[in-house]
């Protein structure tokens, strides 16, 4: 079983597994949805040191594996090394995150079906959807809202 941690982003060797992680899952993503300019990728390590979101990951004797990041009730990012993918990471993290926010955010490609399979187990809806240019890349909005 995976426990999420809380990541002390402001450390610089935290950054960079935090960075390291990032990038190896963003230019993976960016394959998969056909996007030649993705935003996350240009994310710097002074980014992460500076941000003001809480971050959370999954490690294990070899490193960082996994990160979520959290600004309010807003997922900016959920990532899984590449190399450590289709192993429930993901899942712990989006549980972790849902357990502890009643409502949450979150924004993906439309072409991003992997993660919009997972967040759609977790009851997200998607509630917009708009389109970011250079390339026109189609992103959706999703909510999670509390149960009744």
């Amino acid at each position: 079983m995976f426990v999420a941690e809380r990541l002390q982003q402001r450390d610089l060797s935290v950054a960079k597994e935090i960075h390291a992680v990032q990038m190896a899952a963003y230019a993976q993503e960016a394959e998969l949805i056909g996007a030649k300019h993705f935003p996350p990728l240009n994310t710097t390590l002074d980014d992460i040191l500076q941000s003001h979101e809480h971050f959370f990951g999954i490690a294990d004797k070899g490193g960082l594996l996994a990160v979520i990041s959290l600004c309010e009730m807003n997922i900016c990012s959920l990532v899984v090394a590449p190399n450590h993918q289709r192993k429930g990471l993901a899942t712990c993290l989006l549980r972790f995150a849902t357990e502890h926010a009643e409502e949450l955010t979150v924004m993906t490609s439309v072409k991003n079906t992997p993660a919009l399979a997972l967040y759609a187990a977790f009851g997200f809806a998607e509630y917009q959807r708009c389109f970011k240019d250079p390339e026109a890349l189609e992103l959706v909005f999703l909510r999670r809202k509390p149960a009744a």
